[in-house]
């Protein structure tokens, strides 16, 4: 019986991109969808990653057989704007284990401060992030012309 190695967080490699946007477009295209949006391709989500991956910070959860999350933020001065955390299982965890990396690399980059953001609809990213202490502070309009 082989025994499986517990999840781990560990630097994305530019040659795991193209997992994460396949990930991201089979997880996201849902959440888009129910937002009456359309979705981001794999195509153009590897673009925007690999455009991103040398100015930003990009993290994995998953063992060596499997990737199960991604986190993805950017420091600005003494600021993080998180761009991505998903899973790909909900319930398990793995958003929180993510969460926590989180605050403990602004606690070591000495953060003063954690952005995010989500679709308005997006009722479980916002219950989430508000159980790790985020609260609201603007709203972003758009018009499609």
């Amino acid at each position: 019986m082989k025994v499986k190695k517990p999840l781990g967080i560990k630097k994305c490699k530019s040659t795991e991109l193209k997992e994460i946007a396949k990930m991201y477009e089979r997880e996201m295209a849902k959440n888009f969808r129910k937002a009456g949006e359309k979705p981001i391709t794999k195509n153009k989500y590897n673009k925007i990653l690999r455009k991103n991956i040398k100015k930003s910070e990009m993290w994995i959860l998953g063992d060596e057989n499997s990737i199960q999350g991604f986190l993805w933020y950017v420091k600005d001065g003494k600021e993080y704007d998180v761009e991505e955390i998903f899973v790909l299982e909900k319930n398990r965890g793995y958003g929180k284990l993510l969460m926590k990396f989180l605050l403990g690399q602004a606690k070591k980059d000495k953060i003063k401060k954690l952005n995010a953001d989500t679709h308005f609809n997006n009722n479980r990213a916002i219950k989430f992030v508000k159980k790790f202490g985020f609260s609201p502070r603007t709203i972003e309009f758009s018009k499609e012309l």
